[in-house]
């Protein structure tokens, strides 16, 4: 029964396993665990394992700050409305790639990790198991100093993972098989591995976790007036451009720079996103030079789970009111603005072109919906696709990224003009982030409201679309708004 496989669960299974989230270990079935040791040396074929247990309930966040270790590998992930979090740490190996083809690399890459790791699970669950944790940059290079530490796509498999689905709770240990010369030394290794996570637990009730301000209205912005000239320079030189027929909308973005608090820790920083923003995807990839690179983003790019495929559009922004009726006046406002509407229309016709070689069926609304978020609203539309069978989950990201509401369209005329009109180097910042496991499935997120944080300084993102009616002062004003949650998670005053 457990083994070298992948396991498939029905809902009611599912249903069962998390009513009873603190399935004990000690329910393991001892002798097909040491069937499972033994074949990995007397008949070799792997050259990675991975062990999955359940254990008590914890919060992967505190246990991820409780074990945190500045000078390796660091990952969290939570969208806490799905009630879902991953935190992960160390790393047994990691696959890297740039250029053009970056997308179909790290896919045979993935491939080749995927079939030399043997898998054991104490109990039978989706998110047992591989997982391979990590993301892509906006461009395929990385050019200059600031984003030495993250290639332009690279992938990581932890050495230990916990992962919370609603009540039930998992840990993943990976090994290299390479490092050990007999069963009883891995059994020894893994066992050890139980024991010390057993031992964090158990301290988890004395740690104490440092609740953040959310609040975002009063958060000052640094003020330069050089900054904002180049923007409106760039603003304006992008509408000269639409008028001249180079492309219907280019998304530009801003960067700005402030000093980090030592006190203030990556942990904290995503504790106060998370609580804020529960409807957000909630990111943390932090490498061993020191750099992390974090955030709280609305828009998800793909999920994928047996070839049933979401995604959706994003675009077009409005605040939110102090009170009920303002509020309910700005959406109205959002709704009706043509400028609005007519960049959420690029962004949507733009994915349906995209997804149409992948998918047998696709769905969605004819108008987009409002998503509210704490400080700003959006219009959205979800879009739910069936892929082909021959799709390949990678080739499809790579083919939806970038949408038009972080890229521009039509994309391959926008592209050539985004690095000149920002005078920036994007980076991880609006590329693809988050997850792919040994089941086939993935979750993916689009790297906005986020900053890179290194040694001193909190490098902050931002960006708006542009169409031939915007307005400089009201984009800049949209990129203030969509600055400040970061400022205020990172207590920058």
């Amino acid at each position: 029964m457990l083994n070298k496989c992948n396991y498939s669960m029905n809902d009611d299974l599912l249903s069962e396993v998390k009513d009873h989230p603190e399935t004990p270990v000690s329910h393991l079935n001892e002798s097909e665990f040491n069937d499972f040791l033994n074949s990995l040396f007397k008949n070799p074929v792997s050259q990675y394992a991975t062990f999955s247990f359940p254990i008590q309930s914890i919060d992967p966040l505190a246990y991820l700050e409780m074990c945190w270790q500045e000078n390796t590998f660091q990952y969290y992930w939570e969208k806490p409305n799905d009630e879902f979090a991953i935190a992960a740490s160390d790393e047994i190996t990691t696959v890297s790639a740039d250029g053009a083809n970056r997308f179909s690399t790290i896919n045979d890459k993935v491939t080749k990790v995927r079939q030399n790791t043997a898998e054991f699970s104490a109990i039978s669950h989706p998110y047992s198991g591989l997982f391979l944790l990590g993301g892509f940059s906006f461009f395929d290079q990385n050019d200059g100093e600031l984003w030495k530490n993250f290639p332009p796509a690279s992938f990581t498999l932890p050495k230990w993972m916990i992962i919370k689905d609603g009540k039930f709770t998992l840990a993943t240990f990976s090994v290299d098989l390479n490092t050990f010369s007999t069963a009883n030394e891995l059994k020894k290794h893994i066992t050890s591995q139980l024991e010390d996570l057993n031992e964090t637990l158990e301290q988890k009730n004395s740690t104490v976790s440092i609740d953040l301000n959310g609040e975002t209205s009063n958060i000052p912005l640094p003020k330069r007036k050089s900054d904002y000239q180049k923007w409106s320079d760039s603003v304006n030189e992008a509408k000269e451009l639409i008028s001249k027929k180079a492309f219907k909308k280019i998304v530009l973005a801003r960067n700005i720079k402030v000093s980090k608090r030592a006190e203030t820790s990556s942990t904290q920083v995503i504790n106060n996103l998370r609580k804020q923003y529960t409807s957000c995807y909630n990111f943390l990839i932090h490498k061993p030079s020191g750099d992390s690179f974090l955030g709280s983003t609305p828009e998800r790019l793909i999920s994928a789970r047996n070839k049933l495929l979401l995604t959706e559009a994003l675009a077009g922004s409005i605040g939110r009111g102090n009170t009920a009726t303002e509020d309910a006046f700005l959406e109205k406002k959002l709704s009706g603005n043509g400028k609005d509407q007519n960049e959420h229309n690029f962004v949507v016709q733009d994915i349906e072109e995209r997804l149409a070689p992948f998918v047998k069926e696709l769905n969605r609304n004819k108008t987009p919906e409002i998503k509210k978020l704490s400080n700003v609203q959006h219009l959205y539309t979800p879009i739910r696709a069936r892929l082909n069978e021959e799709s390949n989950l990678f080739e499809v990201l790579g083919q939806l990224h970038p949408t038009p509401a972080v890229g521009g369209y039509p994309w391959q005329k926008a592209a050539p003009h985004i690095k000149d009109l920002e005078h920036f180097e994007r980076g991880r910042y609006a590329g693809p982030i988050g997850w792919i496991n040994s089941k086939g499935n993935m979750e993916f997120a689009v790297a906005i409201r986020s900053a890179l944080c290194t040694k001193n300084y909190a490098h902050l993102f931002a960006g708006c679309g542009i169409v031939k009616d915007s307005d400089p002062v009201t984009e800049w004003e949209e990129t203030n708004l969509k600055l400040k949650p970061m400022l205020s998670a990172l207590q920058y005053d």
